[in-house]
């Protein structure tokens, strides 16, 4: 394990924080895809009995982020096509909060959705990736507070960083983010106009187009670590 020592801060219960601990180790790549966790080994490096470790592991299951494999508890690893899956599923749900946001919204909510997406296009100018993808995740945020649901929120979220783990983003491909300013420009607008039909139909095509760039970059990166070793 890729782990010298858990340090946990000692504000809420031990569970909680090595469960948020382990997530964060996980979702930032520290613990890779297939990587054992083991009960014993996490409660030594955290000082802390099997009880809480046990508790934190079983809530990243409930979260999909680990799984047993028959021989232990590992890190899931995505193929193509359950990245594919996970696309799938957060296009549909993303959708649903774009149109719940343009029925819902205040105009507080617009007011943030409008200063978010003029610094999305200040930054798209620039090409400043990390601030387009700080940006582009407050824009989305927003139209989830904005629908008004704190479950759909969570799941988006969940889902957001099941996906990024594998992929960080899509906006480092250069064309792209154009496009994704153009198409948060039209999603805006339908939100203003209270068109919730629209706002679902251009959010949900603005996540197809990323899942598009998504599952080719990962057959290519699956196509590469396949290949036979040329020397």
């Amino acid at each position: 394990m890729p782990l010298s020592k858990i340090l946990l801060p000692g504000k809420r219960s031990r569970a909680q924080e090595l469960y948020e601990f382990l997530r964060n180790a996980i979702l930032d790549g520290t613990l890779g895809q297939n990587e054992r966790l083991v009960e014993e080994n996490i409660a030594a490096l955290a000082s802390v009995s099997r009880t809480p470790v046990r508790e934190a592991l079983h809530k990243l299951e409930v979260d999909r982020l680990v799984q047993d494999n028959g021989q232990g508890l590992v890190v899931v690893a995505f193929t193509a096509d359950e990245l594919a899956e996970l696309c799938a599923v957060r296009e549909t749900l993303e959708g649903m909060a774009s149109r719940l946001a343009a029925t819902a919204r205040t105009e507080i909510d617009l007011l943030s959705l409008q200063k978010i997406h003029e610094s999305y296009q200040r930054a798209t100018e620039r090409q400043d990736v990390e601030q387009l993808i700080a940006l582009n995740h407050a824009f989305h945020e927003s139209i989830w507070q904005a629908a008004r649901n704190r479950y759909l929120y969570r799941e988006l979220a969940n889902l957001r960083s099941q996906i990024e783990r594998l992929q960080k983003t899509t906006l480092d491909f250069v064309p792209r983010q154009p496009e994704a300013l153009h198409e948060h420009a039209l999603i805006l607008e339908a939100i203003v106009k209270q068109d919730h039909e629209r706002a679902e139909q251009l959010t949900c095509q603005h996540f197809r187009e990323a899942m598009a760039i998504r599952l080719m970059m990962q057959r290519l990166r699956e196509r590469a670590g396949s290949a036979p070793f040329q020397g």
